[in-house]
């Protein structure tokens, strides 16, 4: 009850709307149901003379899905902050440094959901196996009290024999969560901590981090409903503030589902399946009783979805916002398109909010990037660097920024023993009275398995020695992932969130990387991620 507690505590402090108290559903699904007719796969993988005998029959199939291929769940609630998983926390919402590359072409953008009343049905339960003081075991039923969500996101693979390596080089998309993305645009459809969101995708058990849990994994359809307001022009030509929601949808969710491949792994998306339908509310005051709520909607690059939007606004003494409908199905929209567009809810009076409700304009200045350790064996290796950043729902990678040179991969950031890097990013935010936006910076060294990411392998490939091969062939021989390392190296990530009442006209930050020891599932493996970064910045009020 002490984490619940903690949890809305911080959803509140970024400006989410109160939680109902916290229940679930008494039928939820047991983690017991992922392994059902499932047999262990026991194999003895070799890493530089090192063996280790480990059953992989948790990657065969890595993500099963709790009812089958084609069913679409849907997920709202507020974006949670931090996650904490195998000892140590990870910064969420991040692109994960540590995916399965056989399984992926790109890695995972990922978020946690604390779900709404009416969707705590997702949620599974699991026995959680712990320690007492004098050392007995202590078995104790658990719910986890949140939802996973992943999302390929297209950015950040330059490996040799994947598909995407060439256009990501350049800073370009491979699609997935960020269709449309070219080299220096703000990633403009991913939530940040506080957000809220509705989530279409498919319901899966992981079952690779045993005990299995419920996720969200890949998703379809991402409606994000900022935290922090965005300012536009009205049909008058007015400055007003607006509630902004990003609305993002697309068939490629992940190496085994997509529209993209055409493989034996693979399994199309069928967006043409239903018509996507949902509601979001208003958060800004009302005026006054003469204001009228109005609606713009604007196309995102990457948008190929040329079919028309159902927006029906309402509002009342105690609500307002709109009911949208995306009529893919009813209109007969291809599979293959991008849905992606940004909707502004706002009053057509003033400058969009009441007197009463104060909301302060600040410049974001991303300054420097100071890398003070690196994690290569010798001294003048080149590191391989992947790093992004948020400010307040502002995503970059900032392997883009940093250099001229048109391969980010392989020169700037993406290969180098350089240790001082110039930014020269500015962002705006517009922050409530009593809420909050995060500041973040983590990634990767990818000397690793990333190596291989996009040499896929089916995830319901038999148990036999062909795939045991096959699987050590790729990952775990010298050759190819090579002498850099087993796993990416984590870099740890920085984070920090500004308010009102911290920022008077200008004020000068560092943060630097943290997080918690761990040992990765490699020999030698052990990592404690701290201060391997420091990133500067400033924060001016306008």
């Amino acid at each position: 009850m002490k984490r619940l507690v903690s949890v809305a505590l911080i959803l509140l402090s970024l400006g989410a709307r109160a939680q109902d108290p916290f229940s679930y559903p008494d039928n939820l699904r047991w983690s017991n149901e992922a392994n059902i007719g499932i047999y262990p796969c026991i194999d003895t993988m070799k890493v530089y003379g090192f063996k280790n005998i480990i059953d992989i029959s948790l990657i065969l199939p890595s993500w099963r899905p709790v009812v089958n291929h084609d069913t679409v769940v849907v997920l709202e609630g507020q974006v949670m902050p931090i996650e904490g998983h195998l000892g140590y926390e990870f910064g969420v919402p991040h692109v994960s440094f540590e995916d399965l590359p056989l399984y992926h072409y790109t890695h995972d953008f990922s978020f946690n959901v604390f779900p709404d009343r009416g969707y705590r049905n997702l949620l599974s339960r699991y026995i959680k196996i712990s320690k007492s003081d004098n050392g007995d075991e202590i078995r104790d039923t658990v719910v986890r009290d949140w939802v996973h969500c992943e999302w390929e996101s297209g950015l950040a693979a330059g490996n040799k024999g994947n598909k995407h390596a060439s256009v990501c080089r350049k800073g370009g998309s491979a699609g997935f969560a960020s269709a449309g993305h070219e080299r220096y645009d703000i990633i403009w459809n991913w939530p940040t901590a506080g957000d809220w969101v509705h989530v279409e995708g498919l319901w899966i058990w992981d079952r690779g981090h045993p005990p299995a849990k419920t996720e969200i994994h890949p998703m379809r359809l991402l409606a994000t409903r900022r935290n922090l307001p965005d300012k536009i022009l009205s049909e008058k030509g007015d400055s007003v503030f607006a509630t902004r929601i990003d609305i993002y949808a697309n068939g490629d969710g992940s190496a085994f589902y997509n529209n993209q491949d055409t493989g034996d792994w693979v399994r199309p998306v069928k967006m043409s399946s239903k018509d996507y339908l949902f509601k979001v509310m208003q958060t800004l005051p009302r005026p006054s009783e003469n204001s009228r709520l109005k609606f713009k909607l604007v196309d995102r690059k990457g948008n190929s979805y040329s079919g028309q939007t159902d927006i029906l606004l309402f509002s009342s003494a105690d609500s307002a916002g709109a009911s949208i409908r995306i009529p893919w199905a009813s209109s007969n929209q291809p599979d293959t398109l991008v849905y992606g567009k940004t909707l502004y809810l706002y009053w057509d009076e003033g400058n969009g909010i009441s007197d009463d409700f104060l909301i302060t304009t600040y410049q974001v200045d991303l300054h420097k990037l100071k890398i003070r350790r690196l994690s290569e064996v010798f001294f003048l290796t080149p590191a391989e660097l992947r790093l992004f950043a948020d400010v307040g729902g502002n995503y970059l990678f900032l392997n883009e920024y940093v250099s001229n040179s048109q391969d980010i991969l392989k020169a700037g950031l993406g290969r180098t023993i350089k240790r001082n890097w110039k930014i020269k990013k500015s962002i705006t935010v517009h922050v409530p009275q009593g809420r909050e936006f995060r500041v973040y910076v983590g990634g990767w060294e990818a000397d690793g398995v990333d190596k291989v990411m996009g040499h896929i392998v089916d995830q319901y490939s038999e148990c036999t020695s062909s795939t045991k091969n096959r699987i050590n062939d790729l990952m775990l021989d010298p050759t190819p992932v090579g002498y850099g390392g087993c796993e990416d190296d984590n870099m740890g990530e920085a984070i920090q969130y500004h308010n009102g009442a911290q920022i008077e006209t200008i004020g000068t930050f560092v943060i630097s990387g943290s997080g918690k020891s761990y040992k990765e599932n490699c020999p030698l493996g052990s990592r404690t991620p701290v201060d391997f970064h420091r990133l500067e910045y400033s924060i001016i009020r306008k």
